[in-house]
């Protein structure tokens, strides 16, 4: 049995932030030991023990992945699906999962394309947090026309029932108008498919292009390949305010 260390300690080495920022995912409830909520007295055998973070398994790890998939239509962005059904984990090779590496934020089951996948809980929390108001660009694929006038009010933000959306950006792409690309910095669940069935639009087919300076670019579905040097480190400026 390895030597136990004090959670807060164990948690900073694996990424999450400073001892005291962790502390305060212990204390608002984020991390279990082994599916028990735990306090900041807790050590843990970094061996033996699952500790997870929102119900994400955190590993510590001498080497950060920064994963980027393409993923199809179908697959749960999770790591693990009661009902069966497939998930992410099958499209990644296992050491990547074995070294903690997690999905950041999340693509619904009929939505494709860019995410982003890394053990680096620092990079995570930030690119996911609102302030970093992370843009992300979609192909969206309507059954009709989209209108001037339903695009310039969805671009300007709706009140929806399910929440409130801010600004965002829209581009015709076919002359039809059946097809735009939408920017958008947040991240509320199936925002995109809400927002067009306000104004009765079905979203046929629905792929993430882009997510901050990262690019799909030519990535097959269902593939996916390590980060480029390059990649990481506009990956890691983009939210660094002081840089």
């Amino acid at each position: 049995m390895a030597e136990k260390m004090r959670l807060n300690r164990f948690l900073a080495c694996c990424g999450l932030g400073s001892r005291r920022k962790v502390e305060k995912f212990i204390e608002a409830g984020d991390v279990r030991v082994n599916g028990e909520p735990v306090t900041l007295a807790c050590k843990v055998d970094p061996e033996n023990d699952l500790v997870t973070y929102r119900g994400e398994p955190v590993v510590q790890s001498g080497v950060l992945y920064y994963v980027m998939l393409n993923k199809p239509k179908g697959y749960i962005t999770s790591v693990g699906d009661p009902l069966g059904r497939p998930t992410i984990v099958d499209l990644i090779h296992d050491k990547y999962w074995k070294a903690g590496v997690f999905p950041v934020g999340r693509l619904d089951k009929d939505t494709e394309g860019l995410l982003l996948l890394t053990n680096d809980g620092f990079l995570a929390q930030a690119l996911m947090h609102p302030s970093s108001e992370c843009k992300k660009k979609y192909i969206v694929s309507l059954d009709r026309s989209l209108e001037e006038e339903d695009k310039a009010k969805i671009e300007k933000g709706l009140r929806l029932r399910e929440f409130k959306t801010g600004p965002c950006s829209i581009e015709y792409i076919s002359e039809q108008k059946h097809s735009v690309y939408m920017t958008i910095s947040e991240g509320k669940k199936r925002q995109i498919r809400v927002s067009f069935k306000k104004f009765d639009y079905k979203v046929k087919r629905l792929i993430r292009i882009s997510l901050g300076p990262l690019v799909l670019g030519n990535l097959h579905r269902g593939m996916f390949r390590d980060l480029r040097p390059i990649e990481i480190k506009k990956l890691k400026k983009y939210f660094d305010k002081d840089k």
